[in-house]
């Protein structure tokens, strides 16, 4: 299938997300001035993460919690060189874990309240290996961002939702778009929202995997054996190996908006000047399958790029 250059984006507006400012922008301005060939088979990857969160959105709020927030848009701005900007995030699971009562610092009413919260990122993926002990660096920093994006924007999203009723605001059991409260449940106005913990779940046909900013975690790596007489020999009774998973890093607030700033401005300098090469574990994870490869390789090498990590060795000269 062959697309022409994109201009939808430029019709509809720009947005900044995680995904955008973490993108390859130097792809984005070469698929608006070229022609590319779209893998029809590698879309399927993009769709199964797409069948898979529209499902998990339907599901109710975990026992045990107040309720869940699920696949909201939310936006919040930021100062960057050009001005302020908003920037947008949809957080795949926001739980809201339990609301506590707080005063002002000299004693004065009225009281406020803070509702702690642990988000979820989910990945879809083909397979979970036994490697997989750590998240993916470009996943912590997305989880991150969305911590930043629910502490600004839930306080006041929640209130816009609330329907005052006997001093509380979302009565019992409500369950509207987005958003799922258990049975009994009466939040008041939100004041305040504090992130006890964010965690990246991994999830494949056969299993699941997880990693939490509270700490270490095990997961079940390979079957226990050995090699005799040339074959090799499971243990009896069957025994794993234990995987030690690291825990998700989480960032300060400062540092957190300064990678939202950099990458906003990055993608904004991008439309007048072409951006550099990827390179690291962008590259690894993305020039691969990029419909744009091919000319990114050709002016790369006229600029004098090494495109090495682009795999340019395999283009046709």
């Amino acid at each position: 299938m062959i697309l022409a250059p994109d201009t939808e984006r430029e019709k509809e507006g720009v947005v900044y997300s995680h995904s955008s400012i973490n993108g390859c922008h130097r792809r984005t301005v070469l698929s608006k001035d070229h022609d590319y060939f779209l893998d029809v088979a590698a879309e399927y990857k993009k769709i199964r993460g797409t069948i898979f969160h529209n499902g998990i959105s339907r599901e109710p709020a975990p026992p045990g919690t107040l309720g869940v927030v699920r696949e909201l848009r939310m936006s919040a701005p930021i100062n960057t060189k050009f001005g302020t900007m908003d920037f947008k995030g949809k957080p795949d699971e926001v739980v809201l874990l339990r609301v506590e009562e707080y005063v002002q610092v000299d004693g004065t009413l009225p009281v406020k309240h803070r509702l702690h919260v642990k988000i979820t990122d989910i990945k879809t993926t083909s397979e979970i290996g036994h490697d997989l002990i750590a998240a993916d660096k470009t996943h912590v920093e997305q989880v991150n961002s969305y911590a930043w994006l629910v502490k600004r924007f839930l306080p006041t999203w929640i209130s816009k939702q609330a329907v005052l009723f006997a001093g509380g605001w979302l009565v019992e059991g409500m369950d509207i778009e987005h958003m799922h409260l258990n049975r009994g449940v009466v939040l008041p106005q939100i004041d305040e929202v504090v992130v006890d913990e964010l965690s990246i779940v991994y999830i494949a046909m056969d299993k699941p995997r997880t990693f939490t900013s509270l700490g270490f975690l095990e997961a079940k790596g390979k079957m226990k054996g050995e090699m005799r007489d040339g074959h090799w020999r499971r243990d009896v009774p069957n025994a794993w190996e234990t995987l030690e998973l690291e825990p998700v890093h989480e960032f300060g607030t400062k540092f957190v908006e300064s990678l939202i700033r950099k990458g906003i401005e990055s993608q904004i300098e991008s439309g007048t000047l072409l951006a550099p090469p990827l390179v690291g574990d962008k590259a690894r994870l993305m020039c691969g399958s990029c419909p744009v490869r091919s000319q990114c390789c050709s002016i790369g090498k006229q600029e004098g790029y090494d495109m090495t990590e682009q795999r340019c060795i395999d283009e046709q000269e």
